[in-house]
């Protein structure tokens, strides 16, 4: 096969796995269906955060334990595979226990959920480490951005078709069977869209002689800290941006004690965020075009700046003012999606890629604890402090964006 024709269907089958992933992503939006499934069991508002710490938290806690290992191994396509089957049979096996909910108590669920998503968040690492090596390796410097933009535009039409599903969904079937068929659907599509990955050609790329494993990942943490300015940028961009990423789940929180919590109001703010996303996909492609990954990540910190304030203030009003707060984080959402990837993939090289993604994950663990110390704090409290602390958390990670130096 030409190199030409390598080149093609790799393109294609990034894409194809991206469509498919988005379906399934939808169908457990972290933002809202988790949360909201959460809230519906009966579940607090730290059980809110543990969730989102383990889906946020434990993927960084991952790509430390994970980009070591790999980072040894000239090809990564079978570790990408065996993540993404893990990941496909966690989601399987919750589809289930929601089938059997009357069987076990509400707390025995939660337990059984909480530990089935961990598996599914420290796959979904292997993986995730496992395809920016890939993907890096596989699209020339002058098509990411094409791709990038491509992905998101084709990932933000299924997301659409799935919303509307999920939303019929919740609005007709009451819990658990809702989201037990929604979980189904997302393993379903999680296998298809592994398929895409089958179709990959991989370049091998030479072993160097030095040796990472974790404890030398551990080691060689303070002198690339400090040697590489854009890494440590980098790094502190993601920490401070976070805040604003894991308090999205809060808030349905927020809207719930205001508004109460239905099927119906559930699909509508899902519906809301990823139409935000589509409209948002306009913008950030003419501004990806202008001032790169850099000037969109911008963007993502401008709204993620304003988002709780805004949240905080909108909660006091009819439910119709509401809204606007996840048809904006859909904004949010759509900018970090197009642009931390390119960010990072920017700023590593082929050889040190999956160290780098350790070394970030090893040293972003602020959005892993957040959660967490956001779900207790909002008990004692409110929601105000926290999330005026947050926005300016958010903000403040401006200046690390600003500080990034000249592609690699």
């Amino acid at each position: 096969m030409s190199y030409l024709s390598i080149k093609n269907v790799n393109f294609i089958a990034f894409l194809w796995h991206a469509v498919f992933l988005a379906f399934a992503a939808t169908f457990t939006n972290i933002n809202t269906i988790l949360p909201s499934m959460v809230v519906k069991s009966g579940g607090s508002n730290f059980q809110v955060g543990l969730l989102t710490a383990i889906m946020v938290g434990t993927p960084i806690i991952g790509q430390l334990l994970f980009a070591s290992y790999l980072h040894l191994k000239g090809r990564k396509k079978p570790f990408l595979l065996l993540g993404i089957n893990l990941r496909v049979l966690a989601l399987a096996l919750v589809s289930l226990i929601l089938w059997q909910t009357g069987r076990y108590s509400e707390s025995s669920t939660i337990i059984f959920i909480f530990a089935l998503m961990f598996v599914f968040a420290i796959s979904g690492t292997f993986a995730d480490v496992s395809y920016l090596d890939i993907l890096g390796k596989s699209l020339l410097v002058e098509e990411r951005q094409a791709f990038f933009v491509w992905r998101q535009i084709l990932k933000s039409a299924s997301i659409l078709i799935a919303a509307l599903v999920a939303q019929r969904i919740l609005s007709v079937l009451e819990y658990p069977v809702n989201y037990q068929r929604l979980f189904l659907l997302a393993a379903m599509m999680l296998l298809i869209a592994s398929f895409g990955f089958w179709a990959i050609k991989e370049k091998k790329i030479q072993k160097k002689h030095e040796s990472y494993n974790f404890i030398s990942v551990l080691k060689t943490i303070p002198f690339r800290f400090s040697n590489d300015r854009n890494l440590r940028n980098y790094i502190f961009m993601i920490n401070f941006s976070g805040f604003g990423l894991t308090l999205l789940p809060f808030y349905i929180v927020l809207a719930k004690q205001s508004y109460g919590l239905t099927g119906k109001q559930i699909g509508a703010y899902l519906l809301l965020q990823i139409i935000g996303m589509i409209v948002s996909n306009f913008v950030w492609a003419r501004l990806v075009k202008r001032h790169g990954f850099r000037g969109v990540f911008k963007g993502c910190i401008i709204i993620g700046t304003m988002l709780p304030l805004l949240a905080i203030t909108l909660v006091n009003f009819p439910i119709y003012f509401y809204l606007a707060v996840f048809f904006l984080s859909g904004f949010g959402i759509g900018a970090r999606e197009i642009s931390a990837e390119g960010i990072f993939i920017e700023i590593s090289k082929d050889e040190n890629r999956a160290l780098y993604r350790g070394i970030t994950g090893a040293m972003s663990l602020s959005t892993a604890v957040f959660p967490l110390v956001a779900g207790w704090l909002i008990g004692e409290v409110g929601f105000v402090p926290v999330f005026v602390l947050s926005s300016l958390m958010v903000a403040i990670s401006y200046y690390f964006v600003h500080g990034l130096g000249e592609a690699n």
